[in-house]
């Protein structure tokens, strides 16, 4: 069942740190991450202390569940559907993965910013044949690789992921603290968008 998230990933898409403990350990220090629990054997995070000082909820009086339910029996179902907020690390092995999630809309070249209405096959072909990423805009020919097109936090490429999931669409931001902690942790500045997936 997808579930809505806010996804934290780094501006280069090729970045993959040398050790993900490494990067787990800062978002438990800074304290965006607290205890574990593990969840269909993968290993996830509690909101940590400093979590609402990092991430900035938008609106009146937004209902955010940071508990886990009681019935430990309930956990996992409750983690997988994002009914409170915890956070996980995607990583992938070999390339960068493209994620987006809900209706995407179209991406804009990097250049003129035009729609680019045939962005879904430009993403197909890349998926089927990776090492094949460059793109060129039919408006203005603008040469590029597909990692740049612009999909305007509704979509990006990465190695690394960090999920902060039970964020629905533009309902909470990360706050440049938070940003400027993951690049001195990582090297690389980082982006942030929305998913359902």
């Amino acid at each position: 069942m997808p579930a809505h998230k806010l996804l934290l990933y780094p501006d280069n898409p090729d970045f993959h740190p040398a050790d993900p403990a490494t990067l787990l350990a800062c978002l438990q220090d800074i304290g965006l991450a607290g205890g574990s629990f593990p969840v269909q054997g993968q290993t996830r995070y509690l909101a940590g202390e400093h979590f609402l000082q990092l991430v900035t909820f938008l609106g009146c009086s937004p209902a955010i569940e940071f508990d886990p339910p009681a019935d430990t029996g309930a956990v996992a179902t409750a983690a997988e559907r994002g009914d409170f907020c915890h956070i996980s690390l995607t990583l992938t092995k070999e390339r960068a993965a493209f994620r987006g999630g809900g209706r995407v809309p179209p991406p804009r070249c990097p250049s003129c910013r035009k729609a680019v209405s045939d962005w879904q096959q430009v993403l197909d072909d890349w998926q089927r044949t990776p090492h094949r990423d460059a793109w060129t805009c039919g408006q203005c020919g603008h040469h590029d690789r597909i990692q740049a097109l612009d999909f305007r936090r509704h979509g990006g490429f990465a190695r690394v992921f960090i999920d902060i999931w039970g964020i629905h669409p533009s309902e909470a931001v990360p706050v440049d603290a938070l940003l400027t902690s993951l690049a001195g942790c990582s090297g690389t500045g980082w982006r942030y968008m929305y998913v359902n997936d």
